[in-house]
């Protein structure tokens, strides 16, 4: 029987429906695997075409030459890095909007055109979570930027535009309505309780075990008990940070090592699929916030969203986490 669960940290409502996998159809296509090469002459992010891209602002040089992963500004931003914000306008029939002003830059996570996030060494993948950190520090010191948000679109699918691995990320004028949403509900909990909801949902769900994927000393990997869609994952960090900037350098290291894992066994054994990372943190300035705690989130694009999703702002996931979960957890991806 189908059930419908409640997922606390987003307040979205989730049916949970495994009868719906047998039907078919509703699956988005295992990517196959082919053979790419490690150079290619048109593309933009590749060594030696650095002229295709717009102005560098982060380079981590190679030992000898070259380099190991530089961060662009996007020369399709969807926004304007010149200008100001300027006071929101206010129009005779209710309609407002302010400039459309802010950062928005792409990290090339590595030099080689065939590279896969899910196949680096843990090594490399910490260089990128200290790029991250770098850039998302760098963001918040622009006073126009009230949010940024990193994310990585891995395959078409899931809409990257470019298969030369890269991520990105964006510095907002305006705090997005979701963003705002998810917050005021985890403060709404915090003035009621005086818990962090985030941290009591990590602490319920290392209690009982049962959608935990990965954990170690610092971090936490789980599938939500209302996933949104199958092998949906979230990384926490155990201790509360509200920040992403200010969680320790020193433990980025096992984040590194969580995320090879973690990202090794959805390559491995869902077969290469397209995916969404993103970090959901917030700024600096509330560095020191109880209501919130920063996370990863990996969505595998393997479940279409139609109509009934649209229309009603619910997911159906014809999965159940737990068995998602036990499934991961006993993949062995090395």
């Amino acid at each position: 029987m189908s059930e419908i669960r409640e997922n606390r940290i987003t307040g979205e409502s989730v049916i949970i429906a495994p009868e719906r996998a047998k039907r078919g159809g509703n699956l988005v296509p295992i990517a196959e695997r082919t053979q790419t090469a490690a150079f290619l002459a048109s593309c933009p992010f590749c060594p030696g075409n650095e002229g295709l891209t717009a102005e560098e602002r982060f380079r981590l040089a190679g030992e000898r030459e070259g380099w190991i992963l530089r961060s662009v500004v996007n020369k399709f931003s969807v926004l304007s890095p010149q200008g100001e914000v300027g006071p929101p306008r206010r129009l005779e029939r209710g309609e407002s909007s302010v400039n459309g002003v802010g950062l928005h830059e792409v990290l090339i996570e590595s030099p080689r055109h065939n590279g896969l996030m899910a196949r680096f060494p843990a090594s490399h993948l910490q260089r990128i979570l200290e790029a991250y950190r770098q850039r998302f520090s760098e963001f918040y010191r622009d006073p126009r930027v009230r949010h940024a948000i990193i994310f990585k679109n891995h395959g078409a699918d899931a809409g990257a535009s470019q298969q030369h691995p890269h991520s990105q990320i964006v510095g907002l004028p305006v705090v997005p309505g979701q963003v705002v949403e998810r917050t005021e509900r985890a403060r709404r909990f915090f003035d009621a309780t005086g818990h962090c909801l985030a941290c009591m949902e990590v602490s319920q769900e290392r209690t009982h075990g049962r959608r935990i994927v990965t954990e170690g000393e610092d971090f936490v990997t789980f599938i939500p008990y209302a996933a949104l869609s199958p092998y949906h994952l979230w990384i926490f960090p155990k201790a509360h940070v509200p920040c992403f900037s200010e969680q320790p350098l020193e433990t980025l290291a096992e984040l590194a090592t969580t995320l090879r894992t973690i990202l090794g066994k959805v390559d491995g054994m869902l077969g290469n699929p397209a995916f969404n990372l993103v970090l959901r943190s917030l700024g600096p300035e509330e560095k020191d916030a109880g209501h919130f705690h920063w996370y990863i989130s990996i969505v595998p694009r393997i479940n279409k969203r139609a109509g009934f999703e649209l229309g009603t702002g619910m997911y159906i996931n014809p999965s159940l986490p737990e068995s998602c979960a036990d499934a991961l957890r006993n993949f062995s991806a090395f």
